[in-house]
């Protein structure tokens, strides 16, 4: 099982350096690379975290449990606290906007044309993959390593790089130092995914409509 996990980030790199190169020289359509690219590099998040937790002599039911996902972390009251987060989320929007308004200060936000015309495929997975993926690491994994701020901080310039927009900085930042001190007083990841998940559908829905 060792092997399969050292193996995993490995093709996984390999899949996301094809399409890169694919994309380049127009063998493959624009937004099958953007989608192709952004589920490889998702995937890449918690291979990596396994395959390092695993070299480092943990178990697999160990890191399972350092993570913050075993069946003992999950409870009623933390799909709560994944609510009150999407909330808090929509909260930091609203005062966004409140800011631009009082302000004339445009904050713009990039989502819509991020991944608009992107696959069927890709959104179902940005809803239901990439918040447990991008948890696994900048919660369960950097937390306990390098800190609340340090692990949000590191999420924000993840949002930079894929919308180019401020606005998604600063949520994603109050997102992160929200999320990152719930898994740390409750030792449990899936507040945040829950939370994580709830605010990409929201997205989703706000550009299909």
């Amino acid at each position: 099982m060792r092997c399969t996990f050292y193996a995993i980030p490995i093709a996984l790199l390999a899949i996301l350096s094809a399409t890169i190169y694919l994309a380049a020289n127009g063998s493959l359509p624009l937004q099958d690379a953007t989608a192709w690219s952004s589920i490889s590099l998702s995937l890449l998040f918690p291979a990596m975290v396994f395959a390092y937790m695993l070299a480092k002599g943990n178990t697999f039911s160990g890191i399972i449990d350092q993570l913050g996902l075993s069946k003992r972390r999950f409870a009623p009251r933390y799909i709560g606290a994944g609510i009150l987060l999407f909330m808090f989320v929509l909260l930091v929007e609203f005062g966004l906007g409140a800011f631009e308004i009082a302000t004339g200060i445009s904050l713009p936000t990039n989502v819509a044309q991020a991944i608009s015309g992107l696959p069927v495929y890709f959104l179902i997975f940005s809803f239901i993959m990439a918040p447990i993926d991008e948890e696994i690491l900048f919660r369960g994994f950097l937390v306990p390593r390098i800190g609340i701020f340090g692990s949000s901080a590191l999420f924000a310039v993840l949002h930079y790089v894929s919308y180019f927009s401020i606005s998604e900085v600063i949520a994603a930042f109050l997102f992160g130092l929200i999320s990152a001190y719930m898994f740390k007083r409750t030792k449990s990841l899936y507040p945040s995914i829950i939370g994580h998940a709830l605010v990409n559908a929201l997205g989703i829905a706000a550009t299909l409509m």
